[in-house]
């Protein structure tokens, strides 16, 4: 009983979602939830099954492994049973290699014309601006906006609420995991221009030199580091079309147990241990991003593992990734009001304060805490990012028509 008492928040939260689950068990409620999680945009490119549920599952990592890094010795009896949950940044590492191969295929299509380049800044621009803004407005609501030596609340706020951070703004960020989308958003904003610097027959040789490039000049710095693995996915996609189905089974299974294998932890860090670049603090390894490469290389061709990761509440997950992405620390303090600033975090005056909180065994973190925040995911996808992606679409086939009519009076404006 201690267990669903300890934060009643936590425990309703769980609850709902366990509700939500129950939902896509039967089939007159299924019929109802399932069109609700699902993306109100349909892919520019072929629908590789397997590929959400990939990301659901790397968002999950991330937001309970700060589960655990924020409130420790909470969940420490998790961690110890889950070596895992001490290394988020893997999670978000695959992530970066996910969308490198996700958003370079639609990447393709949008450099046919000017028109078509204009709908994908407007997707991508709605795909994620939304629920960051909802991020930025809770940040706003719970006084995270602090003067600090280095600037004034205002100041703080503009430069969150205008993704500032994406071109180095060195003041920081008040919500902690947004640090890896300002890269991301900056990958979105590079990859047309590479593509038509470099074309599709190119590109393979392009992201070769500048991955070579960066694990000479290897740094520890998280956001050099991360972009590498955006390089890993876009040869991925490349490649995988290239495959025989034999191949690309081995590339799958060897893929996995790179994979596997490096949560491990540093003492499996082979590509370090050879000196091949250096060895990082927060384990963003080289084996990391050739497994996933690998593995995502593969698996469009085998369609079981596709189906096997299609199951609905995968698929859910992954649908809700980004909302959980962004929302989980206004969760983790929502149960933990001790919390005051998400800058302290992980400092030993807050490492003190939660000592005096009861530990928990290794289940509750993942049974009971955890799956209250996924709960509050899909609720910010309902309310949020969906609507923000239908809004997108609308505005989107606007340009479509647009495009259609420069077709028809001879104006349409080819990319040479």
């Amino acid at each position: 009983m201690h267990w669903l008492t300890a934060y009643p928040f936590a425990t309703v939260s769980s609850a709902a979602f366990y509700l939500l689950l129950l939902s896509l068990v039967f089939p007159r409620t299924r019929a109802f939830a399932v069109p609700l999680f699902t993306h109100p945009i349909p892919p520019t490119q072929e629908y590789l099954r397997g590929f959400d549920s990939l990301r659901g599952i790397a968002a999950s990592g991330v937001a309970i492994s700060h589960c655990w890094w924020a409130t420790y010795p909470v969940f420490a009896y998790s961690q110890s049973a889950a070596l895992f949950l001490a290394y988020g940044t893997k999670w978000v590492s695959i992530f970066a290699v996910l969308s490198g191969f996700l958003i370079y295929r639609s990447g393709l299509s949008a450099i046919k014309s000017v028109v078509s380049i204009r709908i994908y800044i407007i997707r991508r621009f709605f795909r994620v601006y939304p629920v960051y803004l909802l991020g930025v407005l809770l940040c706003l609501l719970l006084g995270q906006y602090q003067s600090n030596p280095n600037l004034n609340p205002v100041a703080y706020f503009f430069s969150d609420l205008f993704m500032f951070p994406t071109v180095s703004w060195p003041g920081g960020f008040a919500n902690p995991p947004t640090w890896s989308l300002y890269v991301e958003v900056a990958f979105y904003a590079a990859l047309p221009l590479a593509l038509i610097v470099a074309g599709q027959r190119r590109i393979v040789a392009l992201c070769s030199i500048i991955l070579l490039a960066m694990i000479l000049a290897d740094d520890q710095s998280r956001v050099f580091t991360l972009w590498r693995y955006f390089l890993f996915g876009i040869l991925a996609s490349e490649l995988s079309p290239r495959l025989p189905r034999r191949v690309a089974i081995v590339c799958a299974a060897v893929g996995t147990v790179l994979i596997v294998l490096d949560f491990g932890g540093p003492r499996l860090d082979w590509a370090a241990k050879l000196g091949i670049g250096v060895k990082h603090p927060d384990v963003q390894t080289l084996g990391l991003g050739l497994g996933m490469g690998l593995l995502l290389a593969g698996l469009p061709h085998l369609p079981r593992i596709g189906r096997l990761l299609s199951w609905p509440p995968l698929q859910m997950l992954g649908v809700i990734s980004y909302s959980v992405y962004i929302t989980h620390f206004f969760y983790i303090k929502a149960n933990f009001p001790e919390i005051e600033f998400f800058t302290r975090l992980g400092t030993q005056e807050m490492t003190d304060v939660f000592r005096t909180h009861p530990q928990f065994a290794a289940l509750y973190l993942p049974l009971v805490f955890f799956p209250g925040a996924l709960f509050w995911g899909a609720v910010s996808f309902l309310l949020v990012e969906r609507p923000g992606m239908m809004l997108g679409k609308v505005i989107a086939s606007r340009g479509k028509r647009l495009q259609e009519f420069d077709v028809s009076s001879g104006l349409r404006g080819e990319i040479v």
